[in-house]
């Protein structure tokens, strides 16, 4: 049975630069918005939509011309990376480094702008608004789920290789890229070379409650390993969100920033790199000397827990949990936080928080509050379609290598394990010690070692990219 999008579309071909040895080329391809539902809408109705419209797809095709590079680029299989998120575009190169170059020895690298995000038909508050009430908003916005990632994903792969419209292509997915990996597998695997997944392994046994219960675990001990490293952060934590709350402090887009929404900061808890730039972003609240936050401060405490420009992020967050009809996610995190007293405002030590939605995000930032009824809609939401096939995974015929990294904060180890154990052909690699930005941070290293796990099943003779010696 061929999956609904497995035919070419409608495409144009954009310009063509080059950064260094590598050459990007612009596609742009027009897909329907409401696929023909797959087997994860087998046998339901699917959501509202004109049968007619359609969307814009982009994607940006990377060739690598060196003397390293594997033969000529027209014989390179193709690689989709699909990107962490939801919400996300996929990155924008700046230079011919990193692991896009590692990987575009190998392969002809699609980098994806996912729907509604980057120059995919980007969704906005506005584009939302456009579509009625918030129920006609919560019925477009179930068309931006993995399944129809994966059904976009296989019109562009089918056009691409027009020529030969069953080609396979392999696939690299990071963090949700490695959700969509998943449903990938459940519904095409057919069109799969072989897969990549670094910090991707959904928790697919488990329910919305689960995931947020653990990961609140990890983030507690990345708080405290963080205030071993800064001791001198304990207490002025604490000190800010004192002055938070008796004070009214406002970010420069007028809302007013609460001591809840301060703890928002432990997004920079969440990697092997940017975990330090909390200690300096905290190290400069009250430089100025007066005795109140500074510019500095409130300038990019701003930046850090706006939405502003990715609101589809906190709409879907955690709608990537709800796999099937009968799951709703009742504002999970919110819920689990409220049996959770170290991560009250007024603890000692202060916990921040990490990737957590929760009600009041909509309430507070300018970004989400026209988006506060479509949000509560969707996390009372219980009539979702299928995620995953979770029978023919457990029959998977793809050779796939997926990192999992013990202390990450987003895709909690033991589940990821669990799902990894339920299907065959997934190997995995783990580390101790690596966080979840490890493709961009420890890019060798990782794809070194998944490279071995794909020779090792037999999927590549040779790996694209080698081990760094110690």
């Amino acid at each position: 049975m061929a999956f609904p999008g497995s035919t070419p579309v409608p495409h144009r071909a954009g310009p063509t630069h080059r950064i260094g040895e590598l050459e990007l080329t612009e596609h742009r391809f027009r897909v329907p918005l409401a696929h023909a539902w797959p087997w994860s809408h087998e046998g339901e109705a699917a959501p509202s939509a004109s049968a007619s419209e359609t969307i814009e797809i982009f994607a940006r095709v990377v060739t690598r011309h060196d003397a390293e590079s594997w033969g000529e680029p027209d014989d390179r299989p193709f690689l989709v990376y699909l990107q962490g998120g939801p919400g996300m575009p996929s990155p924008r190169p700046l230079t011919d480094s990193g692991w896009v170059r590692h990987l575009a020895r190998a392969y002809r690298v699609v980098l994806l702008d996912q729907r509604g995000t980057g120059l995919s038909s980007p969704l906005s508050a506005d584009a939302l608004a456009r579509r009625g009430d918030a129920a006609a908003q919560v019925a477009w916005l179930e068309h931006f789920r993995a399944d129809s990632i994966v059904a976009d994903a296989e019109c562009v792969r089918a056009t691409l290789t027009a020529d030969e419209p069953e080609k396979r292509w392999a696939s690299l997915g990071q963090s949700f890229g490695g959700f969509i990996t998943l449903s990938y597998l459940s519904y095409a695997p057919d069109s799969l070379l072989h897969s990549w997944m670094t910090a991707g392994l959904a928790p697919i046994h488990s329910s919305p409650t689960d995931v947020y219960r653990s990961t609140f675990d990890r983030v507690s001990e990345r708080n405290l390993e963080y205030y071993d490293w800064y001791p001198e952060d304990r207490s002025r934590a604490v000190e800010i969100a004192a002055f938070l709350r008796d004070h009214e402090v406002r970010l420069s887009s007028g809302e007013r920033l609460t001591p809840h929404r301060f703890q928002m900061l432990g997004n920079h808890l969440g990697g092997n790199s940017r975990v330090h730039g909390l200690h300096y972003l905290l190290e400069s609240a009250f430089a100025e000397g007066a005795g109140f936050p500074s510019e500095r401060f409130l300038t990019d405490v701003g930046r850090a827990v706006s939405f502003a420009g990715q609101p589809l992020y906190a709409l879907m967050h955690e709608a990537i949990y709800c796999d099937g009809p009968g799951v709703s996610s009742q504002w999970a995190a919110d819920r689990i936080r409220a049996t959770r007293p170290d991560y009250s405002e007024e603890a000692d030590p202060l916990l921040f928080t990490g990737e957590m939605i929760h009600p009041w995000y909509f309430e507070e930032d300018p970004a989400l509050t026209p988006l506060a009824d479509a949000a509560r809609l969707l996390a009372a939401k219980d009539d979702w379609g299928h995620l995953y096939d979770l029978d023919r995974l457990a029959r998977n015929e793809v050779p796939v290598a997926a990192s999992a990294y013990r202390p990450d904060v987003y895709v909690d180890f033991d589940h990821a394990m669990e799902t990894a154990a339920s299907i065959p052909n997934l190997r995995t690699w783990t580390s101790n010690s690596m966080h979840h930005d490890a493709l961009g941070h420890n890019t060798e290293e990782v794809l070194g070692r998944l490279g071995e796990v794909l020779v090792e099943s037999g999927a590549l003779s040779e790996s694209p990219v080698s081990v760094p010696s110690r």
